[in-house]
C-alpha cells in the first residue's frame, strides 16, 4: 500500500492542517496585537510629548527657531487663527503637511490623531492638542505674525493647536521584520512538524502493522496462533478482541470438523450395512424369506439414515439462522395429551407403564410442531433407556413465569461425568447401547436448540440405575 493511501499520511495531513491553521491564526493575532500595541504606545508618547511642549515657556520662539528638530525626525508646529486665517508656526514652514480637519478640532478644544504622507513618501503620525498660551492681553495693531519674523506674543493668541509628529518608520520596520520571521518560521515549523508527525504516526501504528502481519499468517488450517498483546490502550484492546474472535473461529472450526467427522461416521455405518447386505444377497440365488430379511435390514438402515439426515438438516438450519418457525398460542396440556396417544401404544409394546402427573392448564407462545418434536424426542429417549417393567411419567406445572414440563423415567440413568455433555452433538453416554437402538447423539442437541429458540432451557437430573428427569422451562404466555 502506498504512503499516500495509508492512515499515516491522512493522520499527518490532518495534523498539519490543524497545526497550520493554529500557526497562521497565532501569527495573525500576534501581528495585529503587536501593531495595535506599538501604535497605541506611539500615540501615547506623542500625546505626552505634546503636553510637555504645551507647558514649555517661550514655546513660540523655540518652535520658530527649530530648536526642537531632533534626529528622530520629530516635527512640531503651532496653528492659530489670526484675522480669520489659519496661521502655521513651524521651522519647516509650508513644507510640513497637515490635516486641516485635525487642526480645526484641536483649535476647537478636541485632541486628535492623524497619519499623513510627506512629499518624500514618508509616513508621519501627528498628534494635535488644544493649546492656550498664558496671558490674553490684546495685540497692538492686530496683524498676524508671519513666518520668519519675530515670534508672536503668547498673549496675542487665545486658542491654538500644538501639533507634534514623528515618522512611523520604526514601527513599520518592526512589523515587517515580524512578518519576515513568521513567513520563514511557519513553513519551517510545518516541515519539521510533518516529519515528526510521520515518525510519530509510524511509531504509533507499528503495532497495527504487526497485527496485520500476524492476521495474514493465520490460516484456516491453523487457528491456534494469537496476536501478542503488550498494552492496554486502544490497540491492545483491538488485539485482544481479534484474539477472542480467532478463538471463537477456532472453536467453530473445530466444531465443524467434529460435526463433519461424526456425521460421516454415522452415515458410514448404515451405508456399510446396506452395501454389505445387498452384496451378500446378490452373490447367489436365495429364497424369498432371505430376500425379505435382507430388504427389511436395508429398509431399517435407510430409515435410520433418513432420520439422521433430518436431524442434521434441522441443526444446519438452526446454525444458519434460516429455520422457519410459526409462533402461535400453544396449550401445553393439550399438546402433551395428543402426544400421549402414540407414546402409550409404544410403551405397552415394550412393557412400560405410562402415566400423567400434574397437568396445569398453561399456555406458551411457540411453534407447535417444534415443541411436539422436543417432547417426542425426550419421550423416545425415556422409552429407549427404560427397561421393561419400568415407568414413564409426564407432568406440567407452573413455576414463577415459566411453564415446566417434566418427563421422568425409571431407566438406566446417566453418570455424573456425562450429564454435562449429554446435550452436545453426537455425544453418547452409552455408545454401545445407543448404537444398537439407532441413536446418533443428536436428539438431545435438537431438544436444547428448540427450548432455547423459544426463550427457555432444558435441564436434567439423573441417578445411575434409578432413572432420569428432563425438565423443559418455557416462558408462559399471558
Amino acid at each position: 500500500m502506498s504512503f499516500i493511501h495509508s492512515i499515516r499520511f491522512r493522520f499527518t495531513l490532518w495534523y498539519l492542517v490543524v497545526l497550520g491553521t493554529l500557526l497562521i491564526s497565532f501569527s495573525a493575532g500576534a501581528y495585529f496585537y503587536l501593531s495595535h500595541t506599538l501604535h497605541q504606545n506611539f500615540d501615547t508618547s506623542l500625546k505626552v510629548r505634546a503636553a510637555e511642549l504645551a507647558s514649555t515657556r517661550n514655546i513660540f520662539s523655540i518652535v520658530e527657531q527649530g530648536e526642537l528638530e531632533e534626529d528622530i525626525g520629530e516635527v512640531v508646529s503651532i496653528y492659530f487663527r489670526s484675522s480669520d486665517e489659519l496661521v502655521q508656526l513651524s521651522a519647516r514652514g509650508s513644507n510640513v503637511p497637515y490635516d486641516t480637519e485635525m487642526v480645526q478640532k484641536a483649535i476647537g478644544g478636541t485632541s486628535s490623531f492623524a497619519t499623513i504622507e510627506t512629499a518624500d513618501g514618508e509616513q508621519l503620525r501627528l498628534c494635535a492638542v488644544p493649546f492656550t498660551p498664558p496671558g490674553l492681553a490684546p495685540t497692538q495693531g492686530g496683524s498676524p505674525p508671519t513666518l520668519g519674523g519675530p515670534a508672536p506674543n503668547a498673549a496675542d493668541i487665545q486658542s491654538a493647536a500644538l501639533v507634534v509628529g514623528r515618522p512611523t518608520g520604526d514601527i513599520e520596520q518592526a512589523l515587517n521584520g515580524l512578518v519576515r520571521t513568521l513567513v520563514i518560521a511557519v513553513p519551517l515549523m510545518l516541515v519539521l512538524a510533518g516529519g515528526g508527525g510521520v515518525f510519530l504516526a509510524t511509531r504509533a501504528l507499528k503495532p497495527v502493522d504487526k497485527i496485520a502481519r500476524t492476521a495474514q499468517e493465520i490460516e484456516e488450517a491453523d487457528l491456534s496462533r494469537r496476536i501478542e498483546v503488550h498494552s492496554k490502550d486502544e490497540l491492545g484492546r483491538l488485539a485482544a478482541t481479534l484474539n477472542q474472535m480467532i478463538e471463537r473461529l477456532e472453536k467453530a472450526f473445530k466444531r465443524q470438523q467434529q460435526f463433519t467427522s461424526d456425521a460421516s461416521h454415522e452415515l458410514r455405518t448404515p451405508l456399510a450395512v446396506i452395501q454389505a447386505e445387498s452384496t451378500l444377497t446378490l452373490q447367489k440365488e436365495r429364497s424369498a424369506s432371505d430376500y425379505q430379511q435382507s430388504l427389511e435390514t436395508i429398509s431399517q438402515e435407510a430409515a435410520r439414515m433418513s432420520t439422521l439426515i433430518d436431524q442434521l438438516l434441522t441443526l444446519a438450519r438452526a446454525d444458519s439462522g434460516k429455520e422457519q418457525l410459526t409462533f402461535e398460542e400453544v396449550e401445553l396440556g393439550e399438546l402433551l395429551r395428543e402426544l400421549s396417544l402414540e407414546v402409550e401404544i409404544l410403551c405397552r409394546e415394550k412393557g412400560l407403564n405410562f402415566q400423567f402427573g400434574q397437568l396445569d392448564n398453561l399456555v406458551v407462545r411457540g411453534d407447535k410442531a417444534r415443541l411436539g418434536q422436543l417432547f417426542l424426542n425426550l419421550l423416545d429417549n425415556a422409552m429407549k433407556y427404560t427397561p421393561s417393567g419400568g415407568s414413564i411419567s409426564v407432568s406440567l406445572r407452573e413455576e414463577g413465569q415459566m411453564a415446566v414440563v417434566a418427563i421422568t423415567d425409571t431407566g438406566i440413568g446417566i453418570a455424573p461425568e456425562d450429564i454435562l455433555f449429554v446435550f452436545e452433538r453426537f455425544y453418547r453416554a452409552d455408545k454401545a447401547r445407543s448404537r444398537a437402538d439407532g441413536g446418533a447423539g443428536l436428539g438431545l442437541a435438537i431438544c436444547r436448540h428448540i427450548a432455547e429458540v423459544h426463550g427457555g432451557k432444558i435441564e436434567v437430573e439423573s441417578q445411575v440405575g434409578k432413572g432420569s428427569t428432563f425438565s423443559v422451562f418455557l416462558p408462559r404466555y399471558r
